[in-house]
C-alpha cells in the first residue's frame, strides 16, 4: 500500500515545479530568524524543477520550514515531504507534525496575498492528500498518530471540489 500511495503522490505531481515558490532553504533562513546566510546561499542552487529531487535528509533537517513557504513552495515540497515520510520514516517526527499542523491551517486559510489551497490544487492533488491523510491515520505506525490526520481530512472533504475542468498550475 506505501508503494502504490508514493507512485499515486508521484502521479498527481508530475510536472510540478517550484516556480515562485519559496525554496526550502529560504523558508529555513526565515524559520532561523535570518542568521544563517548559508540557508540562503543553498537557495540559489535549490532544486526547482522535479520535486522528486529535493533530498530528504534536506526536508528532515529543516522542518520547521513550511511555516515560512508561499503557496507554490508548499505546492512544491508537500509531494516530497509526504514521499519521504512513507519512504524513510518519522525519523524524528518534528517534520511530520510541523507538516500536518501546517497542512491542517492551510487547508482553510484564506490569505489575500497567497494562493488558497481550495485553487492551489486540482482534483488528482487534493486525492493525494486525502489518501496520505488516510494512510497516516490507518495503515501508519502508530507514531503517526490519528488525530490530526483525521481533523485534516474532515477539513479537505468540507471544500468545495476543484473545478474540473481547470489546468493544473505548473
Amino acid at each position: 500500500m506505501r508503494d502504490w500511495l508514493i507512485r499515486y503522490i508521484e502521479h498527481a505531481f508530475a510536472g510540478v515545479s517550484l516556480g515562485v515558490g519559496t525554496t526550502l532553504y529560504e523558508a529555513a533562513f526565515h524559520a532561523d530568524y535570518g542568521f544563517d546566510q548559508r540557508e540562503l546561499a543553498l537557495s540559489d542552487s535549490a532544486e526547482r524543477i522535479d520535486w522528486r529531487r529535493v533530498p530528504f535528509d534536506d526536508l528532515y533537517s529543516r522542518n520547521d520550514a513550511i511555516f515560512f513557504m508561499n503557496s507554490c513552495g508548499k505546492r512544491f515540497y508537500s509531494p516530497a515531504i509526504m514521499r519521504a515520510v512513507l519512504t524513510d520514516g518519522m525519523r524524528d517526527g518534528l517534520m511530520y507534525d510541523a507538516f500536518m499542523f501546517d497542512l491542517a491551517g492551510f487547508v482553510h486559510a484564506k490569505k489575500a496575498e497567497d494562493i488558497p489551497f481550495t485553487t492551489l490544487y486540482n482534483t488528482n492533488q487534493r486525492a493525494a492528500f486525502v489518501r496520505f491523510c488516510k494512510f497516516a491515520a490507518f495503515n501508519a505506525p502508530r507514531e503517526f498518530g490519528r488525530d490530526d490526520p483525521l481533523k485534516t481530512l474532515d477539513r479537505i472533504r468540507k471544500l468545495e471540489p476543484a473545478p474540473k475542468s481547470r489546468r493544473t498550475m505548473r
